[in-house]
């Protein structure tokens, strides 16, 4: 069962590590609330030594100075509880939880479709490596049932 597993591990860090770079991402957007966007956007694009002249910066900066305060703190939330959803598979993972193995499975699922779309209509090479690696991670959780055997059923046996 040894060699199964390290990819359950890699599948336990990544969500870990992408529930943590969500949660902080939360943070920073809640940090935005009450802040002059459109005065930071064009600080940030001279920061980076972009061209403000350009037409496509120029529409992009002045969409960012129109973002509301009630935008901000519902994607805030939203990307909050996916950052929580990633720890509490993580941790059902680690745990060798069957319920975790589901939800993983769907909730990976679940993008997978978009993933295709962007692949068909936009394809770039990171795209293709997201939607094999969700895929991949779909097919291990559910062809290695043996990693999440129900240790009450075993118990009791």
């Amino acid at each position: 069962m040894a060699k199964r597993d390290w990819f359950l591990k890699v599948i336990i860090w990544e969500l870990s590590i992408k529930g943590l770079l969500l949660l902080l991402l939360s943070v920073g957007l809640l940090s935005l609330v009450n802040k002059d966007l459109d005065h930071l956007s064009k600080r940030l694009a001279q920061d980076l030594n972009l061209d403000v002249d350009k037409h496509y910066i120029n529409l992009l900066l002045s969409k960012i100075g129109m973002v509301k305060t009630t935008l901000l703190v519902e994607v805030s939330i939203g990307v909050f509880l996916y950052g929580i959803l990633s720890w509490v598979e993580a941790y059902g993972l680690h745990k060798r939880k069957r319920w975790a193995e589901y939800l993983t499975a769907i909730a990976t699922g679940l993008f997978i479709p978009l993933e295709v779309y962007e692949v068909v209509f936009r394809p770039s090479v990171a795209r293709v490596a997201v939607l094999v690696l969700n895929v991949v991670v779909v097919y291990y959780l559910v062809k290695h049932k043996e990693l999440f055997s129900n240790k009450a059923l075993v118990r009791r046996k």
